[in-house]
C-alpha cells in the first residue's frame, strides 16, 4: 500500500500546465506541422503522384532483390556506393516516408496549410493579448 499511495501523492503534486505553457506547446506543434506541409508543397508532393511513385519503387525493389551490382546512391544527405538491392530498398523507404507524411494531412495540402495558419494566428493572438507591452 505505501508504494501506491506514494505514486498517487506524486501524481497529485504535479503542477498543472499554465495557459502560457499550453500555448507554447501548441505553437511548437503548429510550427512543426506548418514546416512539414510547406516542405511537402515546396517539393510538389501530392498523394496521387506519391502513390504512383510508391508502386514503381515497390516493383523496382522486387526486381532487384538479391542484385549485388554496385551502384551510386544519391540522397539529400548521403552519396554512397551500395548494391542495387540496397539502393532500391532505400528508395522505397523514402517513398514510404513521403506517403506516410502526406497521409497525415488533407488531400489538398493547401487546405491543411490554411487550417494550420488559422490555428497559428489564434494562438499567437492569445499570446499577444497576455503579453505585457
Amino acid at each position: 500500500m505505501p508504494i501506491a499511495s506514494g505514486v498517487l501523492q506524486r501524481m497529485s503534486t504535479t503542477p498543472a500546465k499554465t495557459e502560457e505553457e499550453k500555448d507554447e506547446e501548441e505553437l511548437r506543434e503548429v510550427e512543426s506541422r506548418l514546416q512539414e506541409v510547406m516542405d511537402l508543397m515546396t517539393s510538389r508532393k501530392n498523394r496521387k503522384e506519391s502513390d504512383v511513385a510508391l508502386e514503381k519503387a515497390r516493383i523496382k525493389r522486387s526486381e532487384h532483390t538479391g542484385n549485388i551490382q554496385q551502384i551510386f546512391h544519391v540522397s539529400s544527405k548521403h552519396h554512397l556506393v551500395t548494391t542495387m538491392h540496397t539502393k532500391s530498398s532505400l528508395d522505397l523507404c523514402e517513398h514510404l516516408k513521403t506517403r506516410i507524411k502526406l497521409g497525415q494531412y488533407a488531400l489538398e495540402l493547401d487546405d491543411t496549410l490554411h487550417r494550420l495558419t488559422e490555428r497559428y494566428v489564434k494562438v499567437l493572438e492569445k499570446t499577444l493579448a497576455r503579453s505585457k507591452y
